[in-house]
């Protein structure tokens, strides 16, 4: 593509040795990434400027440089520009360059701390019994109907995003369901993306580090919705932020399903009544309007109702009849690692969860509770760039959710795991109730949970879920982690320690 086309859509404050023919053939934020005819965007990062890499980028082939400002030394045969924000200008050039993907789509994006990956699977089955092909971008890669393409954030880089939609466009798909993380809302990812549906599950304390406060995390998560004031926005309003939310854009003149399975709350649009809940499921009424369907939901969990009816209402929004909504419901499977029960031949109760937020981890454990009156064991760690508080809430949320505490590592990133367990024992102890116990390695202490399993606990190991790495301390790098091959292995009368890379 010309360069002059590639940048049509992005406002260009200066310009050196400005080739408008010159043929780009890739966009790239990573100069390792960069080769013959890649257009190069010199994003000023957190820790480093991209602008430091330009010389890089342009010795591997670079053939045009996107920064804030023009470089002193320019490169022959280079084209420069430089625009007033380099994040900004990075996704119309990335849709551009790859036919606007996104065009050719119904786009649905769901936002929201928690429940994003099970309400993108919900609805993409939902949306797959009615006759749509649909892909899933989110926390498990890019699903296109069940290939999966791994990618390193919950929701990628524009370049790599849009490159992925082309690739679900040339595989057939007519539909993709985005998971949006109010990262990716901050740095403009998504930009120009026009969702037809976009869904919004809750908001708890979680990526303070990033925004500072409740307020900045909720107004990053409320720019997919100002991006997108035409589409049908699904909200569950049983949180204040999701009410506050579904009154700001009925407000604006947007249409807006609101969701519930509080019973005070009869005005809501998708609402759940008559909830049943067991170890082997979820049963409830599913009401819109003066229609009501009985659902009988294989996930586990009262939040789980939320995030169902969230999926039904952004599949009713794109034109899906209830009782295909109910049958899609019922035929989908959880995802790895969200409330997952163990199967194995000692009838066991074990269970997977990703809950490693404050909110999340007492949804959590409120679920187990509900379903069994046996005693709680929670083998969980904490991450470790996390603010103190937050650590310290956790200790709170765990110990006054479970019955016995096996606190271990989690992904460190910049805290040593002493400073991590100060943290959550003063937690622990401000909650005064469960017992608990420190079991430094991760494959331990999920040894011995399996070993408080056969002693009749229900066991919950939290915090990794699906994911398949330990992220070590202090610039560590990563170990590959398997949950469920650790608690195999602690099944099979083996010790799982020796799956740690570590030795």
């Amino acid at each position: 593509m010309r360069l002059a086309e590639a940048l049509a859509d992005v406002e260009i404050r200066e310009t050196a040795q400005f080739d408008a023919d010159a043929a780009i053939a890739s966009l790239t934020i990573d100069s390792r990434e960069a080769g013959p005819g890649a257009l190069f965007a010199a994003v000023p990062g957190f820790r480093t400027d991209g602008a430091a890499f330009i010389p890089a980028a342009v010795a591997a082939g670079a053939r045009a440089v996107l920064a804030e400002r023009i470089p002193d030394e320019l490169a022959p045969g280079v084209a420069y520009f430089a625009v007033d924000d380099v994040r900004a200008a990075i996704a119309p050039i990335a849709r551009t360059l790859n036919g606007h993907p996104d065009g050719e789509l119904a786009m649905l994006g769901v936002t929201g701390t928690n429940g994003k990956t099970t309400v993108a699977y919900l609805v993409a089955e939902v949306l797959r019994g009615i006759g749509r092909r649909v892909g899933v971008m989110g926390t498990v890669g890019f699903d296109i109907e069940g290939e999966i393409v791994e990618t390193p954030h919950t929701t990628p880089e524009a370049p790599l995003l849009h490159s992925l939609l082309r690739r679900g466009v040339d595989a057939g798909l007519d539909t993709a369901v985005l998971e949006v993380s109010s990262h990716s809302l901050e740095l403009h990812r998504v930009d120009g993306i026009p969702f037809a549906v976009t869904m919004f599950t809750n908001l708890t304390e979680d990526h303070l580090e990033l925004h500072g406060d409740m307020e900045h995390y909720y107004a990053a998560k409320r720019r997919v919705f100002e991006l997108n004031p035409d589409s049908v926005a699904v909200i569950d309003v049983d949180g204040p932020w999701g009410a506050r939310l579904a009154d700001e854009r009925a407000a604006a003149g947007g249409r807006v399903l609101r969701c519930s399975a509080d019973p005070v709350r009869t005005g809501a649009d998708v609402r759940a009544e008559r909830i049943a809940m067991s170890i082997t499921g979820t049963e409830f009424d599913l009401v819109v309007g003066g229609e009501r369907r009985r659902v009988r939901l294989r996930w586990l969990g009262d939040y789980n109702v939320r995030n169902a009816l969230v999926a039904a209402g952004a599949a009713l929004a794109l034109g899906g009849e209830p009782d295909a909504v109910v049958a899609g419901l019922e035929a989908t499977a959880p995802v790895t690692g969200r409330l997952e029960p163990i199967a194995n031949d000692e009838d066991l109760a074990i269970v997977i969860d990703y809950a490693h937020t404050t909110d999340a981890l007492a949804s959590c454990l409120r679920a187990v509770r509900a379903l069994s009156d046996r005693p709680i064991t929670l083998v969980h760690g904490v991450l470790g760039d996390r603010v103190p508080e937050l650590r310290r809430e956790m200790g709170v949320i765990a110990g006054r959710g479970a019955d016995h505490v096996i606190f271990t590592e989690d992904d460190l990133k910049v805290s040593t795991l002493d400073e991590v367990r100060a943290d959550v024992e003063r937690g622990l102890a401000a909650a005064d109730r469960a017992t608990w116990e420190f079991i430094e390695n991760r494959w331990d202490a999920i040894g011995a949970g399996v070993e408080r399993a056969r002693r009749g606990h229900v066991v919950v190991i939290a915090g990794k879920g699906h994911e398949r790495q330990l992220i070590l301390p202090g610039g560590g790098g990563t170990i590959r982690l398997d949950e469920h091959e650790a608690v195999a292995e602690a099944l099979a009368g083996r010790d799982p320690r020796a799956l740690d890379p570590r030795g």
